[in-house]
């Protein structure tokens, strides 16, 4: 009976069972790479500013030189409001993302000159600034459209950019907070022990 029903329906089954064969491929390829690609080893170390409604008294830029996180404060020219500098360290090994607080003098006389620093909550660590980490991860932005033209034609459009990091098709998603959607954070290095290479 049931032989026969699928020989006399052979073109709703085909209609049926096809799309679910060709959704189920999609799914197990898109499952392969995080069984078949190792997970991350290094630290990833982001930078994200904001505006957080106080008077700021200095500008703080963050740069990695000689293997080393530093930042330059200036002081801050008259009716100036910078943005604060937010650092942000992602964990290997539990994929999230903690902010790093950053010790830096509160203001700069006026008329002093650029100050550069050695960052002291990550003196000692080698950072290395190579788009690719040694594992071969590497941060990427991904942006994220609306909900189709039908949505852009009533309004419905959002924009959104997220951080993840890749290797080899197995994506990581990077948590850190930004102040708002059209930010992504900024690279600073990764994060290694000071023999590796």
């Amino acid at each position: 009976m049931a032989g026969r029903f699928l020989r006399d329906n052979a073109f709703l089954v085909g209609a049926v069972s096809l799309p679910l064969v060709v959704v189920g491929v999609f799914l197990l390829l898109t499952a392969i790479p995080k069984w078949t690609v190792p997970p991350p080893q290094y630290d990833l170390l982001l930078h994200t500013t904001d505006y957080n409604g106080q008077d700021a008294r200095i500008t703080v830029q963050l740069f990695v030189r000689d293997e080393a996180l530093q930042a330059t404060l200036r002081p801050v020219l008259k009716d100036m409001h910078p943005p604060r500098v937010r650092l942000w360290r992602f964990d290997h090994g539990t994929l999230s993302a903690r902010e790093i607080p950053v010790d830096l003098p509160a203001q700069i006389v006026d008329g002093e000159p650029p100050r550069t620093l050695v960052v002291e909550a990550l003196r000692g660590r080698r950072i290395v600034t190579d788009t690719k980490a040694p594992d071969g991860y590497e941060l990427r932005t991904r942006t994220h459209g609306g909900p189709g033209l039908i949505g852009d034609l009533f309004g419905m459009g959002r924009y959104d950019q997220s951080s993840v990091i890749v290797n080899r098709g197995r994506i990581i998603p990077i948590g850190v907070p930004t102040p708002n959607q059209y930010q992504t954070p900024g690279f600073l290095g990764w994060l290694l022990d000071r023999g590796e290479r």
